[in-house]
């Protein structure tokens, strides 16, 4: 298929959706048509590949849709000019036609093509009789012009389909839009961790709930949109955080821990400030969080007092062990040797030996214990 014949199909397809026989103008075309023609029937079809369809018609005879091939108007397709049959019966491409020899009895056609604005060829303005007539060169005239008229509204009627179409996008993609911000908003409030998103003159351009209870808590101040971020901060650290929004609007991420006393007790905090970026790549804000990490600094401490704790253990086994069991290792060769008959200086070393490792062993057992006490909470033993 050639390019031309499929973009035509394309068109014709898109024409194929409107509902024309319930258009006004076009209906008062038809009667005007059948007027000016003097004819008894007029009708409006579009063609694609296979098929007549009738999009519009009035009068005595009607026409249904049907296969191309037996419809006059197939003709009209490669055709630019009002073509006229006076009498089917005295042409011989249509004397034997069904439309001609069948029940609709067509003795008389013409019909004006529909040509769109991008020039493809979509269908036709027809008028019918089942008795032969004469046409005038002024009705041929009117009836192209008529078909210009039709075509035309049918054009426009497509337009407004379009657009009708495209504004139901637009409302179903701002839907989507809004139910998406929503979820961002509650994903946004539902955070642990305190946003705030900053703009170039450093005015605040949104914040989360748990910031505004962190500056209400810090600073006793309802932290409000629009205004200056600096009126949040401590006066002692203004000139290092207006510092990080510089570095961060120029492209760098920063991370920061502090130690922040917030009235009742010192708390680690991770401060963060991170570039935004718009479609094109431009940083157009500053994200500010603030997120407690106080629980992983003591678990930070609970497991570095841990790993010392296994490493004394390690050490108590791979050193203190070592002596008593290498004497009582010593002692039971000898035992051994004298067919195990032990002299009491043998037996008292043994026991020397045997108290030194059960003193190590509750050594672990004490560094043990300790470990568990420290990582769970419990009070010590009494």
């Amino acid at each position: 298929m050639k390019r031309a014949e499929r973009k035509r199909l394309e068109t014709v397809r898109l024409f194929e959706q409107l509902n024309l026989s319930d258009n006004k103008e076009l209906n008062d075309l038809i009667t005007l048509t059948i007027e000016i023609c003097n004819v008894p029937t007029a009708l409006i079809s579009i063609m694609d590949e296979n098929t007549q369809l009738i999009k519009c018609q009035s009068g005595i005879i009607t026409v249904e849709s049907g296969n191309l091939e037996n419809a006059f108007c197939k003709y009209l397709i490669n055709n630019r000019d009002v073509m006229v049959i006076p009498d089917t019966l005295n042409d011989e491409c249509f004397v034997n036609h069904p439309a001609v020899t069948g029940g609709l009895a067509i003795r008389f056609y013409a019909g004006a093509p529909l040509i769109t604005s991008s020039g493809y060829h979509i269908g036709s303005l027809c008028v019918l009789d089942q008795k032969p007539r004469t046409f005038s060169k002024k009705q041929k005239e009117m009836l192209a012009i008529l078909a210009l008229q039709v075509i035309s509204i049918m054009e426009l009627q497509m337009s407004l389909k379009l657009i009708e179409l495209h504004n139901v996008e637009l409302n179903i993609q701002k839907e989507k839009t809004v139910a998406s911000e929503l979820k961002l908003r509650a994903f946004f409030n539902s955070s642990s961790s305190c946003h705030t998103v900053i703009g170039k003159g450093m005015e605040i351009l949104d914040f989360n709930k748990a910031m505004a209870v962190f500056i209400k808590r810090l600073y006793n101040k309802k932290i409000e949109a629009g205004k200056n971020i600096l009126y949040y901060i401590n006066s002692s650290y203004k000139n290092e955080f207006m510092g990080y929004i510089k570095n961060a609007f120029a492209g760098k991420r920063i991370h920061k821990e502090f130690l922040i006393n917030d009235g009742k007790q010192l708390v680690w905090w991770k401060i963060s400030f991170t570039p935004v970026k718009d479609d094109q790549g431009n940083i157009i804000s500053v994200a500010n969080t603030v997120t407690n990490i106080n629980e992983q600094k003591q678990q930070v401490v609970e497991i570095t007092a841990q790993n010392q704790s296994l490493l004394n253990i390690a050490y108590i086994q791979s050193h203190e062990y070592r002596k008593p069991v290498a004497s009582i290792l010593g002692l039971m060769n000898v035992i051994k040797a004298s067919n195990y008959k032990a002299s009491k200086k043998c037996l008292i070393m043994m026991e020397k030996a045997v108290k030194e490792l059960d003193e190590k062993i509750r050594n672990v057992v004490n560094c043990t214990e300790e470990s568990i006490i420290s990582k769970y909470h419990l009070p010590a033993a009494c």
